[in-house]
């Protein structure tokens, strides 16, 4: 472990350009849609993350043709149309939620495989039983447990996706009902799934990059999905476009409204494929612009506007919560998120991790099963932290918490252009922006 990094402030607002990494989500979902395929794919923009070369190492050890190159942000993959060349295999999936999830229903596939899979310690902590549940309803594999029923670790028996009905429980991730979106249709069959009440954002984005390898489109009809047997192919255009990760946008246009400034972000269509545009609209409220001029965000702040109280539902747009929660004690007024309980059984229980480490500060904040009330006090703050600085801030192993309070850390709280904050294992952003801090740190110029 390394020692805390000391986060500099910035002494002046901004002026920069900041070219982000491609999306996780998109990248890994373009994989696994790759290798369903029939023939060869590249992925343009492509992330290379812990994540994503979980993904592509998984990929390998169960035989598939995978070449990629991180200095040009491209992954080719030679697809062989739903089959697997490796009838057993050892899969370890670290901590990476989509990996996990996708990888098991894909397996599920080729009749007969037999696959042991395991995850880090946390993994084994991670909801797996909707899917695997599903798995077994469609008779499409069978489970053998080698610890918890419903985790990490256990054999995978794959009996092919033959059509069939199954209720899927994706109230802890949505990614559970995006494996089976992905895989089932590379059976034979027709499946219907029944899935009400799953967050909508991330299945949105798995239905799109579906249409693109070939697949039908289709708009769910009171949570029920009918996915028709389906041959995927490579996309026509010869290639597979990752778009940059507006969740890691989310730091930077926090980062804009608090310096003040411009900030410029390449590659933003007007209409992205990724749910976590909504935290732009969310900070607008507090004066930050956001226009789309020749596909880059032109961000423009001259600082916060937050005269009043605020109740802001993350439910939607979960993965940036943190982002916001760890600005909301530089604002006037208090702020309640909600809309968050499923965090709690993601990388870490995001719920409260943030209310500690933002207890940290002196502040009061008030914890809730769904959701966490933030009430700041500058003043008390700055007493607080000049008498315990650095505020040295536990990660849990999980990056949006280092990147989130790597954005409050660069506001000059205390007006002196020193440190007050430090991030514990900052390397955590290994899992879907490894240059973070390196990118934080040229805006210092």
């Amino acid at each position: 472990m390394t020692d805390p990094l000391p986060i500099i402030p910035l002494t002046r607002p901004l002026d920069a350009t900041v070219e982000l990494p491609g999306s996780k989500s998109i990248t890994n979902r373009a994989l696994i849609l790759a290798a369903l395929a029939e023939g060869q794919t590249q992925l343009k923009g492509a992330l290379f993350s812990r994540d994503t070369r979980i993904m592509i190492a998984a990929l390998e050890t169960l035989g598939f043709e995978v070449s990629h190159s991180d200095t040009e942000k491209t992954i080719t993959v030679m697809g062989l149309g739903g089959r697997i060349p490796a009838k057993e295999a050892e899969i370890h999936v670290g901590n990476a939620g989509t990996a996990a999830r996708f990888l098991t229903a894909f397996l599920a596939l080729e009749e007969g495989g037999i696959y042991r899979m395991d995850g880090d310690p946390a993994m084994r902590e991670r909801p797996m039983a909707g899917l695997l549940t599903a798995l077994t309803d469609l008779d499409a594999a069978e489970i053998q447990y080698h610890g918890k029923e419903g985790f990490f670790p256990f054999t995978l028996r794959a009996k092919g996706f033959s059509g069939g009905r199954a209720e899927v429980d994706a109230s802890a991730s949505s990614q559970i009902l995006s494996a089976l979106l992905l895989a089932a249709p590379a059976g034979s069959g027709m499946t219907t799934l029944s899935c009400p009440g799953v967050r909508p954002a991330y299945v949105a984005i798995t239905l799109k990059m579906r249409e693109a390898f070939g697949a039908l489109p289709m708009v769910p009809e009171g949570g029920n999905y009918e996915l028709q047997e389906t041959s995927y192919l490579a996309p026509t255009v010869g290639h597979c476009a990752i778009e940059p990760d507006l969740s890691a946008a989310s730091y930077f246009l926090a980062l804009t409204s608090i310096q003040g400034g411009e900030l410029r972000i390449p590659n933003i269509s007007e209409d992205p494929l990724q749910g976590d545009i909504r935290f732009a609209s969310v900070l607008a409220e507090h004066g930050l612009k956001h226009p789309v001029v020749e596909g880059a965000w032109h961000l423009k702040s001259v600082g916060l506007q937050d005269d009043e109280a605020r109740t802001v539902d993350f439910n939607l747009f979960s993965d940036t919560f943190l982002t916001y929660g760890a600005i909301a004690p530089l604002f006037q007024s208090s702020t309640r998120i909600e809309g968050i309980a499923h965090t709690r059984f993601q990388e870490t229980d995001r719920v409260a991790g943030m209310a500690k480490e933002l207890g940290k500060l002196g502040i009061r904040i008030e914890e809730e099963e769904s959701a966490l009330v933030i009430h700041p006090d500058r003043e008390r703050m700055k007493a607080h932290i000049l008498a315990n600085r650095p505020i040295e801030i536990e990660t849990y192993e999980d990056h949006r918490f280092a990147m989130s309070f790597g954005i409050l850390g660069s506001y000059d709280l205390l007006g002196d252009g020193e440190p007050w904050l430090s991030i514990k294992d900052p390397a955590c952003c290994g899992k879907t922006f490894p240059e973070f801090f390196e990118v934080l740190n040229l805006l210092r110029g």
